[in-house]
């Protein structure tokens, strides 16, 4: 599922940027592999994992800056 070596296509542009360059900016979010996670959490016993992961990309955007 997806577009097999996407990073590696992606690589020659990418681009890294502090979040207060993108202030005032929408970031679009691919959530779907998330979900698909978070669906498998909750069969595991993992009552809430839409905060789980919520607070894992929170950590991960702030850790970038």
């Amino acid at each position: 599922m997806g577009v097999k070596d996407l990073w590696t296509i992606l690589e020659p542009v990418k681009q890294h940027k502090c979040l207060t360059e993108l202030q005032g900016q929408v970031i679009a979010v691919d959530l779907s592999i998330w979900i698909v996670e978070a669906k498998t959490l909750q069969l595991k016993g993992v009552t809430k994992p839409h905060l789980r992961y919520y607070d894992y990309f929170y950590v991960y955007l702030n850790s970038a800056t």
